[in-house]
């Protein structure tokens, strides 16, 4: 099974690319607009990862520049009603921290502004997903931050003196709005304290 393609970028647009690898073949990948944003001139080398979907009537292959991206489509992809052009829309228009957010506080009106997604869609994905992709912010940690890095260091530091584990906190660090950005360092370790032994409930 593929992981990932290193090669050439031939050619790209907001919905697809053409690979190069080095033995000459050139592979055809459909893209979120997000993993558009982020690749380099055409010419140059690149890595794409990728998710190879089979279906009865074609057989496509999926490419996102991180593996949060292509990890968050394998797992749109298993929820009924959710196909690969929703799963794309989804990652093109929130990074992937937002939508984790949104998840797992139930913000079904910020899930309904993604193109393809209404009201009962929101509601399925919150259901289907909630508490599941968690893990997805140890890929990505510093997408989509609030607070300042030294903010975040101090927090951590703080909460790991006090024997909290420090994958937990930076989770819960980075399921914070942007309210946070606001909150005193003590007020934010109360904050990270209380949601971390909600969540152990």
């Amino acid at each position: 099974m593929l992981n990932y393609l290193r090669g050439t970028l031939i050619h790209k647009n907001p919905m697809k690319v053409v690979v190069e690898t080095v033995s000459g073949i050139a592979f055809e990948l459909q893209i979120p607009i997000s993993t558009f944003e982020v690749l380099p001139e055409v010419g140059k080398e690149c890595i794409i990862y990728t998710h190879l979907q089979i279906s009865q009537d074609d057989i496509r292959l999926y490419g996102f520049a991180t593996q949060a991206e292509c990890k968050l489509y394998q797992q749109l992809n298993r929820i009924s009603g959710v196909g690969p052009k929703i799963a794309l829309s989804i990652i093109s228009t929130l990074p992937i921290p937002t939508f984790v957010r949104a998840i797992e506080r139930g913000e079904e009106a910020l899930l309904t502004k993604i193109p393809g997604i209404g009201s009962k869609s929101a509601q399925r994905l919150i259901i289907e997903l909630r508490g599941k992709l968690l893990h997805l912010l140890e890929y990505e940690v510093s997408e989509g931050k609030v607070l300042e890095e030294d903010v975040i260091t101090e927090v951590e530091s703080a909460l790991q003196a006090l024997g909290f584990n420090p994958k937990e906190v930076r989770k819960e660090l980075s399921l914070l709005g942007d309210e946070s950005s606001k909150m005193p360092t003590e007020q934010l370790i109360k904050e990270i304290i209380k949601r971390i032994y909600q969540r152990r409930r």
